[in-house]
């Protein structure tokens, strides 16, 4: 007879832990330079997620790699949504505009820009990085590196 297979604990839980943490160190200034050394907080993130899966297997227990490893990319995608979305609302509260002055330095330094750009770039310094189109696409990348 074969035995009843017992179930495994929820990977939600430790995954977004680990995806906070991720996020948030990614999303703080200076702190977020840690990401520049291999992704360290995107590792840390994924790697603490599958820690606290991990432990809450009973003593024993066996834990596969590919449980880790969903635990892991769950973490990636939470902290991937966490990341834009903190850094929105910082940008939003704060009114930090970081492409502000590129994209003033694009329009002053090139004379041969044409009308279509020039507006696209208008509209961008009008709104700000809020604009829906460059957050979906914070969120994109953010999704692949993470």
């Amino acid at each position: 007879m074969r035995q009843k297979m017992e179930e495994k604990p929820s990977k939600l839980v430790p995954a977004l832990i680990g995806g906070c943490v991720i996020g948030v160190l990614s999303t703080v200034p200076i702190i977020n330079m840690g990401n520049c050394l291999c992704c360290m907080w995107i590792l840390l993130g994924g790697v603490l997620g599958a820690y606290l899966y991990r432990r809450e297997f009973p003593p024993g227990h066996e834990f596969s790699s590919g449980d880790g490893a969903v635990v892991g990319l769950l973490s990636g995608i939470f902290g991937a949504l966490f990341f834009t979305f903190l850094t929105y609302f910082f940008w939003a509260v704060v009114g930090f505009k970081p492409g502000h002055e590129l994209l003033q330095g694009i329009l002053e330094s090139r004379g041969d820009i044409s009308p279509e750009i020039e507006e696209f770039i208008g509209e961008l310094q009008e709104k700000g990085e809020l604009n829906p189109l460059i957050v979906f696409g914070q969120l994109l990348f953010s999704l692949i590196i993470y």
